[in-house]
């Protein structure tokens, strides 16, 4: 397959703790590791997303939309948090990036990894991009959290933590 460029969604998780765990149980660890992808595989296609590939205990995804995304991120979160140990940072972010088989190569895909980083455990951080994506739609509430100087990124980045609320209906 040659390789592609593309406008796509960008979405890196991380298990909280996992190195931890690693250190104390590694059976538990590798466990932890199966259970993600029986959980959260279905989720991603049912979104419309691609599983690229694990990494670790983090996975790296893309999707058509940030909206499909962003979506995706919050059914993933909402899916573990009865799972003991499966506690994870979501990071999201829309760029141009190039594809090549099921993987994805970039400075958009980097700054994914990155926003990761920032976002409080068990919740989801996301870009100025995607922030843009989502701010007309009423459902989702995002707050800004930081403008950091992030490690080999050149591009001057926003982040913002994002929620879902509840709409009530109009009486």
């Amino acid at each position: 397959m040659p390789i592609e460029r593309k406008l796509t969604t960008i979405v890196f998780t991380d298990i909280a703790g996992f190195t931890e765990l690693s250190a104390q149980d590694e059976e538990n660890a590798f466990a932890l590791i199966e259970t993600q992808r029986s959980v959260l595989k279905p989720i991603v296609k049912g979104h419309g997303g691609q599983w690229l590939k694990e990494i670790g205990d983090g996975l790296l995804l893309s999707f058509p939309s940030s909206i499909q995304a962003v979506n995706c991120a919050i059914a993933i979160r909402d899916a573990v948090r009865t799972i003991d140990n499966l506690t994870l940072r979501i990071g999201i972010h829309q760029g141009d990036i190039l594809q090549k088989d099921e993987d994805i190569f970039g400075d958009d895909v980097n700054i994914a990894s990155r926003i990761q980083e920032y976002a409080p455990i068990d919740g989801i951080a996301i870009s100025q991009k995607v922030e843009a994506d989502i701010s007309s739609h009423p459902k989702y509430q995002t707050k800004y959290i930081d403008q950091p100087k992030l490690k080999s990124v050149k591009q001057v980045i926003k982040i913002f933590s994002v929620s879902i609320q509840s709409i009530q209906p109009l009486h």
